[in-house]
């Protein structure tokens, strides 16, 4: 289009005939060897406008160093081109080709160019990388920065490929390093320009990577200093990467400008064309992995259609575009650059099939482009130096010395839980017992920190149930591990993440005996005197002492009490127990302390006197409701017979005379930290369904919290924390949301300025009132657990109505969602009726009801919506009201929210997966 090379030079003989009466520029070529600058310039533009590559002259920046050209000057040399090539009837939309073309040499010729060379960096004689550390750093570095680029939405696609080309690539990165730091010379930067120019790489995708670059070499600890001239210096290939996107889209979007997208739509080959275009970008979205799941399902061609009728206005067609705005259909939607970047590359592949040339493929592009910020309306900024730590980190498996490690704590812990009156009774066992106990704690604990997983989780619950492991037992294993870690030398950061990660094990572990305790509890509140009418009266539990005395007077553990005076000791044990279980008050004898403050009676004493006594209620044919009543009615004895309160944190609000409150820096940090994690709470997605309240009721709940710490943390008592449990007791909050609680805390201490040792005191100190915070979710759920199990499915759907009761559920759960402005989006819109069809079908079927659902599998469905944990819990909690509504009771509420809530790992499994 320019004449090929005769063309060229006419061009160059024509642009220095205006040079020479250009009063601007023309003193910058006097003196000078006018031919030879004429023919040098030559060979370069018919290189750079695509002729032969035959340019062999020195680089422009050091060809221009220190003559201080400005871009005055250098806007007046290419308004002298663009006059020759109009004089020479040069087309205008080649004219601005050219004119782009030649637009990224300006940098070069103003001596700024983007980056300088490694010579000019170095220090005290030392290149930059001797001060990198050497070829093996940068190599490092590189394996960190493209990890993060996987893990970076705005450069993954550019950098997910398959594992042979993944190693090719950063071969060539750290060679062109190694030579741009000062190194050896092994890779050959004249062909990028070549490689990249197809590619739509654009300055924003080039910072993204170096910032990861940047991350990366922090977290390898190089200086900064170090870290910025290696940046200056990658700069120099920026120009190289981006000008082929640069050029080509520049172009494509000046002819848009000037001629409109009717002449694109023409050459698309018009409506017919345009339906051709996206019926070939819907099969190759069908067969793309990174696309497939955003355009499948039922309303497949509904989407389309209304797609279909977007792009073609887009491009040019003479319809009316009548579906929703872009920004609302894609606000519930989450996309990435990543996936706008496939669905581009998906359109170019399509368009290609069809026949269209680069340039109508360009041209599309460019428009496509436009609608970017509209598709990725939930848009996140990306965290570049969390997920690249998150990509390097250790496991905690790993940072405690892996198999070896975790063998030596289990071995360590368990001697000790041995030695500990707190859980003695749960560790002594039989010696072939002791090592099967072993050995499936270091194989459950080495998974989940990350080990290998060789222990089926799925059997910690039931294999618990019926042991009364509490809280308290928990919490005293968790202090045993803390302090073994600790005398192995383990980081306390590393401690921390230890203790995290086992936290959630604790349901599995005590919800058995949680909700036998909480159901016995609730049965004793309302009068001891069924349970003493139950056990016989005087006569049944005089008779039932005779049992307990014959067990534990042959039981090592307690005989030496029982043995001392037995029948006086037997005598004052009926009377008291007798009055304790709901019989006459009779007893006259000493306070329970002053008796036992001499007789080293422990925890694990006290636990054997329970389980002895459990034996002979056992024995005596009692059933386990009753047992569990008992067992509650007596546990409140433990403190005046251990002659303390029942309380663990003692030790921690307390160190070297200072209380903790003390040590987290008093009353106004304490404050502050509160301050900072409600924050926190209401931004977390895990709990903000919890915490997002009327201003009013926040500044409440803040007050509480504080009120609670403070006390609890050795300042003066101002919260009741009797009032913990009734307050918490019908909220859903289950052990998962505690969790998210404690770790905002401690990331709020972290900000705030708190030590480690404080921090980790503070965790247990709060981990006191779990109980009384998730018991009753625990409880609730689990009963209705336990109901659905032992009626059938079948019964759950008869006592919601039928068909006609459960249609009448969701007829008014979906009045209730249309109408909140917190989830309402994720149901309007053309596919609305579809949905909830949909819906229906899966949630009669799911409460044992006769449908057939036989959609998409719920993670598929939604994999591509922009739904966490705060969405879920509002749509249950408008499930719940809705069956409230048209007459539930609450038990049905709960068993339809045991049956519903195991969906939340479907529903938001691709929302985990991208946050963990």
């Amino acid at each position: 289009r320019m004449g090929g090379e005769e063309g060229i030079a006419q061009f160059m003989d024509r642009v220095y005939d205006l040079i020479q009466v250009d009063n601007r520029i023309k003193s910058w070529f006097s003196g000078k060897n006018y031919q030879a600058i004429k023919e040098g310039q030559r060979v370069y533009l018919t290189e750079l406008l695509g002729g032969p590559k035959i340019y062999k002259g020195k680089d422009l920046v050091e060809i221009h160093k220190g003559m201080g050209l400005s871009d005055y000057e250098f806007d007046c040399f290419l308004a002298n081109c663009e006059k020759a090539m109009s004089g020479l009837g040069v087309e205008d939309e080649t004219i601005d080709e050219a004119i782009v073309s030649m637009e990224p040499v300006r940098n070069a010729l103003m001596d700024r160019a983007q980056g300088l060379a490694a010579h000019a960096k170095m220090v005290d004689g030392q290149s930059i990388l001797d001060r990198f550390g050497g070829e093996m750093n940068v190599e490092s570095v590189v394996e960190m920065m493209y990890s993060g680029c996987l893990g970076d939405p705005r450069v993954r696609f550019y950098f997910e490929v398959n594992k042979e080309k993944i190693q090719g690539i950063k071969l060539k990165m750290t060679q062109l390093m190694v030579g741009a730091f000062g190194g050896a010379t092994t890779y050959d930067d004249s062909k990028m320009r070549q490689i990249h120019y197809n590619m739509n790489i654009t300055d924003y995708h080039f910072d993204a990577v170096l910032e990861n670059f940047w991350c990366a070499a922090e977290l390898m600890e190089i200086s900064n200093a170090v870290i910025s001239d290696a940046v200056e210096v990658l700069g120099k290939v920026r120009q190289m990467v981006t000008a082929g996107c640069t050029v080509r889209l520049e172009i494509a979007r000046k002819k848009c400008e000037s001629q409109g997208t009717d002449g694109l739509y023409e050459s698309l080959g018009g409506q017919q064309g345009l339906q051709t275009f996206v019926d070939k970008l819907y099969e190759t979205m069908a067969v793309d992995d990174r696309m497939k799941h955003y355009f499948s399902g039922s309303k497949l061609e509904a989407i389309k259609k209304s797609q279909g009728d977007y792009l073609a206005v887009m491009f040019g067609a003479p319809i009316t575009y009548e579906g929703r705005p872009l920004d609302r259909i894609h606000s519930v939607m989450s996309i990435s650059d990543f996936e706008f970047d496939s669905f581009l590359s998906c359109c170019g592949t399509a368009l290609r099939a069809v026949g269209a040339d680069s340039q109508n493929v360009d041209e599309c592009v460019v428009l496509l482009e436009t609608a970017r910020r509209d598709v990725l309306i939930n848009r996140r900024p990306h965290d570049v130096k969390r997920t690249q730590e998150a990509a390097s980190a250790k496991s905690v498996y790993e940072r405690i010395g892996g198999e070896v490690g975790v063998t030596n704590m289990v071995e360590t812990m368990y001697n000790q839980a041995l030695e500990d009156s707190r859980i003695r009774s749960f560790f002594e066992k039989n010696k072939a017992k002791v090592t099967t106990i072993k050995k499936k704690m270091t194989q459950y604990i080495g998974g989940v920190f990350g080990g290998p997983v060789t222990y089926d989780a799925n059997d910690l619950r039931p294999m618990h149930y019926g042991m009364n492991v509490s809280d308290y037992h928990f919490d005293a294993i968790l202090d045993i591990i803390k302090g073994v870690l600790k005398e192995s030398g383990v980081k306390p950061k590393d401690i921390m993440d230890a203790i995290l990660i086992l936290q959630p094990v604790r349901a599995d572990v005590t919800t058995g005996f949680t909700v036998r305790m909480e159901m016995a509890r609730k049965n004793v509140e309302k009068g001891k005197d069924q349970m003493f009418k139950r056990l016989g009266a005087s006569e049944g539990i005089t008779a039932l002492m005779d049992q307990f005395f014959n067990i534990g007077t042959t039981d090592v553990r307690i005989k030496e009490f029982l043995l001392k005076d037995k029948d006086r000791i037997k005598a004052g044990m009926t009377v008291y127990i007798v009055e304790m279980l709901g019989g006459p008050k009779a007893y006259k004898g000493k306070e329970l302390g002053e008796i036992h403050k001499t007789l080293g009676v422990n925890d694990y004493h006290f636990d054997a006197f329970l389980a002895d006594f459990g034996r002979a209620l056992l024995g005596a044919g009692h059933q386990d409701v009753l047992i569990d009543e008992v067992m509650v009615s007596l546990e409140p004895v433990r403190a005046d017979v251990l002659g303390r309160s029942r309380d663990v944190t003692d030790a921690a609000v307390m160190k070297d005379g200072k209380p903790l409150l003390e040590r987290y820096g008093g009353d106004m940090n304490l404050e502050t930290v509160v301050e900072s994690m409600y924050d926190k709470l209401v931004e977390d997605p895990r709990v903000r369904f919890h915490f997002e309240k009327a201003k009013a009721k926040q500044r409440q709940i803040r007050r509480k919290m504080y009120q609670y710490l403070s006390g609890a943390f050795g300042g003066p008592v101002q919260y009741d924390v009797k009032q913990m449990r009734p307050a918490h007791y019908n909220m859903n909050i289950t052990d998962y949301h505690f969790d998210v609680v404690s770790e905002l805390f401690q990331r709020a201490s972290k900000e705030n300025g708190c030590e480690a040792e404080a921090m980790m005191d503070a965790a247990i100190v709060v981990a006191k009132v779990r109980a009384d915070v998730t018991t009753g979710c625990v409880v609730r759920m689990e009963l209705a657990k336990k109901k659905n199990a032992q009626d059938g499915m079948d019964q759950l759907f008869q006592r919601l109505g039928g068909l006609d009761g459960v249609m009448a559920m969701i007829d008014r759960l979906y009045e209730c969602v249309e109408r909140d402005k917190r989830i309402n989006m994720f149901f309007e819109g053309a596919k609305l009726q579809t949905l909830k069809r949909q819906q229906t079908d899966y949630i009669i079927a799911t409460l044992g009801g006769p449908a057939d659902y036989r959609g998409r599998s719920i993670e598929d469905s939604h994999a591509v919506i922009e739904i966490t944990d705060y969405h879920f819990d509002c749509y249950m909690q408008n499930a719940g009201r809705a069956m409230r509504d048209v007459g539930a009771e609450q038990d049905a509420v709960d068993e339809v929210t045991v049956v519903l809530e195991p969906l939340r790992k479907q529903v938001l499994a691709r929302h985990y997966k991208e946050n963990k």
